[in-house]
């Protein structure tokens, strides 16, 4: 089968240049012979439907190249049975209605001749010929009862032979020209990339031991703290030897493509992110080596209607590259320029790509993509403008020439927008080949992340503790996993912290495992959650229950950003961030602000809290950085002032404001102290760069989502006063997440998932009951922890709300402060238990 569909695609690239218009011939021609046989030259036989029904069938033919990736992939298909109809079938069927009339034996051997320029396969012509021949004669007979022969004369036998095998003597000569061009580059391509990596990888070699040689960036390995003149220096010299290192990368890729093109490979589509073109236009200006300095200035870019496209980066550059390094070809002509625009439509959008050169002529424009054809210049390999469109059509769109001689040619990009569906099948497509692990001890919210990421066409694993899923991960490579945090056997902490040290982790996947994307899942708040998550590698935190928004984030964030990976992605997410650095010693400031600025933030520094206060009532700031240990006013007053609030009247955030404290005692005590002053994590000193980054770009990406899950403290104060009234204006059952659920596994499911809910929710509440009676505050605070992370999955909303409140309390050290809480908590368990009763008397009928 994979044999054929190569021959199939073989077939189709020969054809492809006469495509069009071979369907340009159909479509009119089959009509317009019509008239030629039944008024100027009338035949005995003739049928408008059946023309008119292969000139339908010619159509895809035409308008080949505009057909969207999904229907080019059916086309071979489509493209035999059609050939078959309007080519063979077609003229034996005509031919044998008009009995073996000379018009139509002559018409039966062009097409047949015609039959051999577009299939170069002996086999098939013959094949399908003669099958054709042996169906039309079944169908007259079928419709007249007999075939006549009343024309035919034994002369045509030879005249038919010799015209089939001239042509396919003819267009076989061709074809071995062709295949033997192709082969012999086959051949060389091998030598010839084994000759270009080679000085690739000396200079690789050669920048890395520099970079090894020389001091590390400033803020990282053993450089960290140390600062003195030279630090912009070492920065630059780093970047310099990334974006060179970055550029290799970039060849290599190039070079993997083209001998895939070469080799007929599939292009890998596993590299594809969301790409804005203004972004990759200008990285391509910028980038490409000019011959001659004053050749940059001949190239003008007008992005201003921008867009995102899918695709990848490394390979849309090399295609800009093509297209620029084509029209330099030119650059003598006076007055010459090079415009490259863009252009937002509906469904595609656009980059044209324009220059004053010599023109193409009408006849050109087309086989110009073919493999190795080549015009206007000499030297070339005839693979560009080929590997160009290959790539351009991987995306899902399509490249076309448009010119006028003597004056002008564009080259006219279209790309499907992001955010359509192309796009997002294309995505889908992508997600097929990805793999995600799926890590809770609840099996709701197992069976819920999984249906989402199916609805995605992306396949998953499922482990229901640590221990078993340290035992996958060591054998079977995953690209993104999402880890539950509280869990029998071993818990996610300890889970995600032995797979970034690549504990029992197979040595070739270990590498893969420091980067891999982990998303913690927790009912806990997210003032507990992120700075475990921060301490045990996790990327990010999302609390259940788990929405269905969730999953099409996330898989857009570390599938198709750009910025999917940690320490890029941290880039992006401190851009444009304010942060407040507190601390007396000015070297440390002056270390943090060089960091935080390196990626975009902006910094402001206070030498005590009195000052950072000031600084609070004046500007708003995103996150605090400070330092446990000033005079005047020490980081533990300055925290419990800033939560207080009263001594602000603009600043209102007091609340909700991140504080990182930063001290060199981290023992427990301290870390009580932190806690209790409000601060919301403690980094031991010295702070390194890796950690500190870390840090705050766990708290700004969460920060958003913090507000819109946690219970906001402006709302605690109604809430205590209007308890009873406050729980019961929320809905008892989620729906949304049971339907989720019922669509994963029928009633059956829904019922074994209630009844087993029933059974553990009750027995949860009794022992919180006993916890309470006994004031074993700490057996309450885990028992409410797993009667929220229950409630939440399964689609108790009501009790997931309150249990969730309680909780807040039982995190802090606290007991809830209303005595109502026992029995609001007893009576909306029993309205929980009534409305699934209701559910599973309904479904059990």
């Amino acid at each position: 089968m994979q044999k054929l569909k190569l021959k199939a695609t073989e077939i189709i690239e020969h054809a492809e240049p006469n495509l069009s218009l071979i369907g340009l011939f159909g479509v009119l021609g089959y009509p317009v012979y019509y008239l030629i046989w039944t008024y100027l030259y009338p035949q005995p036989y003739e049928s408008l439907g059946f023309r008119i029904f292969c000139a339908f069938l010619s159509i895809p033919w035409l308008v080949y190249r505009e057909l969207p990736k999904r229907l080019k992939e059916l086309f071979p298909i489509y493209f035999f049975l059609s050939l078959f109809i309007v080519m063979p079938y077609f003229f034996s069927f005509m031919m044998l209605k008009n009995e073996w009339s000379l018009v139509w034996a002559m018409s039966f051997m062009a097409g047949t001749f015609l039959l051999t320029l577009i299939i170069f396969d002996w086999v098939i012509i013959l094949t399908m010929t003669g099958t054709g021949f042996m169906a039309a004669y079944a169908t007259v007979f079928f419709l007249d009862g007999r075939v006549s022969f009343a024309y035919f004369v034994p002369e045509y036998i030879p005249i038919f032979l010799f015209s089939i095998s001239g042509g396919i003597i003819a267009n076989h000569k061709r074809q071995l020209a062709h295949q033997s061009r192709i082969s012999l580059m086959r051949s060389l391509s091998g030598s010839i990339a084994h000759e270009m990596r080679n000085p690739l990888s000396a200079i690789t070699n050669a920048m890395s031991t520099v970079q090894a040689i020389i001091p590390g960036k400033p803020g990282s390995g053993e450089e960290k703290g140390k600062f003195d003149l030279s630090y912009s220096g070492l920065i630059n010299i780093h970047e310099v030897i990334d974006e060179s290192l970055s550029t290799i990368k970039r060849g290599n890729k190039i070079i993997d493509s083209l001998l895939a093109t070469l080799q007929d490979g599939i292009m890998d589509i596993n590299n594809f992110k969301k790409l804005s073109a203004r972004n990759t236009i200008q990285t391509a200006i910028s980038t490409y080596g000019y011959s001659d300095i004053n050749d940059r200035k001949l190239v003008i870019e007008n992005s201003s209607e921008t867009f995102d496209f899918l695709g990848d980066k490394d390979l849309f550059i090399y295609v800009l590259f093509n297209l620029i390094k084509n029209a330099l070809h030119y650059k003598n002509k006076p007055d010459f320029r090079i415009e490259i625009t863009t252009k937002r439509d509906s469904p595609n959008n656009c980059i044209r790509v324009r220059d004053n050169g010599p023109g193409i002529p009408p006849g050109k424009r087309d086989v110009i993509f073919d493999r190795f054809y080549t015009y206007g210049k000499s030297g070339g390999n005839g693979l560009g403008l080929s590997f160009c469109r290959r790539v351009v059509e991987s995306f899902g769109g399509s490249i076309i020439c448009n010119s006028e001689e003597g004056h002008w040619t564009e080259f006219v990009i279209s790309l499907p927008a992001y955010a359509s569906k192309p796009a997002k099948d294309l995505k889908k497509e992508i997600l097929q080949q990805k793999k995600i692990l799926i890590v809770d001890d609840q099996i709701s919210n197992r069976l819920l992340l999984a249906k989402y990421a199916s609805e995605w066409d992306c396949p998953s694993d499922q482990a229901e503790n640590g221990t078993q899923a340290l035992e996958m991960l060591s054998k079977t490579r995953y690209d993104l996993i999402f880890m539950d945090f509280e869990m029998p056997a071993l818990d996610g902490d300890h889970t995600v912290a032995r797979l970034r040290s690549s504990q029992n982790i197979e040595p070739s996947l270990a590498p893969h495992y420091m980067q891999v994307p982990v998303i913690g899942i927790t009912a806990l708040p997210p003032s507990e959650a992120l700075p475990r998550a921060t301490r045990c590698g996790m990327n990010e935190v999302i609390s259940k229950p788990i929405k269905k928004q969730d999953i099409k984030r996330l898989f857009e964030r570390h599938f198709f950003s750009e910025t999917s990976s940690i320490s890029v992605d941290q880039d992006t997410i401190l851009k444009g961030s304010r942060i407040l650095l507190v601390d007396d010693n000015a070297t440390s400031r002056k270390f943090m602000s060089m960091v935080l600025q390196h990626y975009g933030c902006m910094t402001d520094q206070a030498e005590n809290g009195q000052i950072a206060l000031k600084h609070l009532e004046k500007q708003d700031y995103d996150l605090i950085l400070m330092d446990m240990e000033m005079p005047v006013m020490n980081g533990l007053e300055t925290a419990v002032a800033i939560r207080k609030g009263d001594c602000f009247r603009r600043f209102r955030n007091f609340r909700t404001i991140p504080i990182i404290a930063l001290t060199g005692n981290t023992d427990k005590e301290s870390i009580e102290q932190v806690k209790k002053a409000g601060m919301n994590q403690l980094l031991g000193k010295p702070v390194f760069r890796d950690e500190l980054v870390a840090t705050i770009s766990m708290w700004i990406r969460n920060i958003a989502r913090t507000k819109e899950t946690d219970l906001p403290a402006e709302s605690v104060p109604a809430i205590e006063e209007n308890f009873r009234e406050a729980v019961e204006r929320e809905k008892v059952l989620d729906h949304s997440i049971i339907y989720s659920l019922k669509e994963i596994g029928g009633d059956e499911l829904i019922i074994s998932l209630f009844e087993v809910y029933k059974s553990d929710s009750k027995k949860i509440i009794e022992e919180i009951n006993q916890a309470a009676a006994t004031g074993n505050l700490r057996q309450f605070d885990q028992l409410m922890h797993s009667l929220k992370g229950s409630s939440g999955s399964i689609g108790a909303n009501r009790l997931f709300v309150l249990s969730r409140y309680l909780n807040d309390f039982s995190h802090r050290g606290e007991w809830p402060d209303t005595a109502e809480w026992a029995p609001v908590l007893n009576s909306t368990f029993s309205r929980t238990i009534e409305a699934m009763e209701g559910i599973l008397k309904n479904l059990k009928r």
